[in-house]
C-alpha cells in the first residue's frame, strides 16, 4: 500500500502497526509474516533500533531472544526457530543442527550472519531510561555478545595475521546474490538435493528472487557443512566458499568499538581486548582498498584476488571507521556519481556495472539496512549533506511505495516483502531522532 503523501507522524504510527503485526510472543519479531516467519540475525539488530523508539522494554527483548539460540561456543547463529512454520526452506530439518551445540536445545540455522547487535546494544544503553538503568542486564548481554566476538577471532580467523574474518556462505553476508559472488558460485560442487524445494517463490515475484543455480550453490553449502560438522575444527580448510567480506568485517569492526564504549560504561576492565581486536579488524580492511577502483571490495580468501564489481559493502567502512580520509572522499565522489545516475541512492550494486540489475535482491535494488549505514559512516567523516539524502531518499520511496523490503532506484517499484520489519524499524529510528 503506497504512503504517498503522509506525514512523518502517520508514516511513524504506521511502521509502529508493522513491528507489532509481526511481532511475537512479545519478545521477537519476524522479518516479514509471509516470507520470512523466524528470527533473523541481523534483522532483529535493525528491528530493536524501531522498537527503542516506541517500546524500550521490547527492544530488549528482541536481543535477548536473538541470543536464546547462541551456541555454547559464542556463535549466534542467522535465524533462530523459535516455532516451526512449513512455508519457509530451508527451516531445522534441512539445517539438522545438533542440539547439543545450543545453550538451550533451539533449533537455528549453522552458520552466523553480520554482528550488528553489539552496536545495537550500546544504543540500547546510551538510550536507556530510569526504569532500564539495570546493570546487572546490560553486563550479561554483554558478555554474550563479547563470546560472539570471541568466536569470530577464534573460529573465523586465519593465521598468522588474524585481522580478517571468513564467511563461508553468501548468506553470512548478509548479500546473498551479490554479484560479488558470481565466479565463487559457479565453483560449488553441487550436492544431491533432490529432497530441496524452494519456497521463496510465490510465482509473482521471480525476476525480484536469486536464480535457480544461485539456491542450488547455497544448498550445497549447507548440506557440505552439515556433513562436516558446523563446528568442526577442520571446517575451514573444506570451506568451498571463503571470503575476506567487507559487511560482515565492517560490522565486527563498529561492533568491538562500541562494546568497548559499553564495557567502559558497566565499569569493566577490557578496554585491552577491544583496542586489540579493533586495531586487527582495521588493519584488515585497509587491505581490501582497491587502488584501480578507489572502493573497498571483497577478497576471495582462497585466490587471493579482490571481487569486482563496486558495490554498496563498498561504503561499509566508513561506518566501522575504517576508512582513511582520501578513502572517504574518493567514496563520497563514488556515491554522488552512482546517485546522478538514478534518482535514489543507494543501490546495491554500482549502477555502471554490467552486473547492475534493477529488481534482483543484492543486485541492485536499495535497501534501508545498509542505507542506514552508510548514512551512518559519512556522517562520522563529515559528509552530513550525503547522509541527509540517504536518509531523505529512504523516507521518500517508503512514502511513494510503502514499507518494502527493497526498492528500484529508479524509484518506480517496491520490492519483496511488504510490511517489512527492519524498513518500518529503520523508518521508526529516524523519525524518533528527529523527534528527540
Amino acid at each position: 500500500m503506497s504512503a504517498s503523501g503522509q506525514t512523518n507522524k502517520d508514516l511513524f504510527v504506521q511502521a509502529k502497526n508493522i513491528l507489532k503485526t509481526n511481532s511475537r510472543h512479545d519478545r521477537y519479531t519476524v522479518p516479514s509474516d509471509r516470507l520470512y516467519p523466524y528470527q533473523w540475525n541481523w534483522d532483529s539488530g535493525f528491528i530493536a533500533l524501531g522498537w527503542s523508539k516506541v517500546a524500550y522494554e521490547r527492544a530488549l527483548c528482541e536481543i535477548e531472544s536473538l541470543l536464546e539460540g547462541q551456541w555454547k561456543n559464542g556463535m549466534v547463529p542467522h535465524i533462530v526457530f523459535h516455532e516451526y512454520e512449513e512455508d519457509y526452506a530451508p527451516g531445522p530439518l534441512d539445517w539438522q543442527v545438533p542440539k547439543e551445540l545450543t545453550h538451550k536445545s533451539i533449533c537455528t540455522s549453522g552458520i552466523t550472519q553480520p554482528p550488528i547487535i553489539g552496536s545495537v546494544l550500546y544504543r540500547l544503553y546510551q538510550g536507556r531510561d530510569a526504569q532500564h538503568d539495570d546493570k546487572a542486564r546490560f553486563t550479561e548481554l554483554y558478555q554474550q555478545i563479547k563470546s560472539y566476538h570471541h568466536w569470530f577471532m577464534a573460529r573465523r580467523t586465519k593465521a598468522p595475521a588474524h585481522n580478517l574474518c571468513l564467511s563461508l556462505h553468501p548468506w553470512e553476508s548478509g548479500m546473498d546474490n551479490s554479484p560479488s559472488w558470481d565466479s565463487l558460485i559457479k565453483t560449488v560442487p553441487e550436492e544431491n538435493l533432490a529432497q530441496f524445494r524452494r519456497k521463496d517463490l510465490k510465482g509473482d515475484n521471480d525476476a525480484e528472487r536469486p536464480h535457480d543455480a544461485d539456491y542450488a550453490a547455497y544448498m550445497s553449502l549447507v548440506y557440505h557443512y552439515r556433513r562436516i560438522g558446523y563446528d568442526a575444527p577442520d571446517l575451514l580448510p573444506q570451506a568451498h566458499f571463503r571470503v575476506f567480506d567487507l559487511v560482515l568485517n565492517s560490522l565486527l569492526l563498529r561492533s568491538a568499538r562500541d562494546m568497548a564504549h559499553l564495557s567502559s560504561a558497566l565499569g569493566g576492565d577490557d578496554s585491552a581486548y577491544w583496542q586489540a581486536q579493533s586495531a586487527a579488524l582495521e588493519v584488515g580492511i585497509q587491505t581490501l582498498w582497491s587502488a584501480e577502483h578507489e572502493a573497498f571490495l571483497n577478497r576471495d580468501a582462497i585466490t587471493g584476488e579482490l571481487l569486482a564489481p563496486v558495490t554498496n559493502a563498498s561504503f561499509l567502512p566508513l561506518y566501522a571507521k575504517a576508512a582513511t580520509p582520501n578513502q572517504a572522499a574518493a567514496l563520497a565522489r563514488m556515491y554522488r556519481e552512482w546517485r546522478a545516475i538514478y534518482p535514489y541512492g543507494v543501490a546495491t550494486t554500482d549502477p555502471r556495472a554490467d552486473e547492475f540489475e534493477m529488481q534482483r535482491y543484492w543486485r541492485g535494488p536499495i535497501w534501508l539496512n545498509t542505507n542506514w549505514m552508510i548514512a551512518e559512516g559519512f556522517a562520522v567523516y563529515g559528509y552530513d549533506d550525503i547522509a541527509a539524502e540517504i536518509k531523505a531518499d529512504s523516507l521518500a520511496l517508503i512514502r511513494k511505495h510503502g514499507f518494502y523490503e527493497y526498492f528500484t532506484p529508479d524509484g518506480a517499484k517496491g520490492l519483496g516483502a511488504p510490511s517489512f520489519s527492519w524498513s518500518a524499524a529503520l523508518a521508526l529510528y529516524w523519525l524518533g531522532e528527529e523527534q528527540a
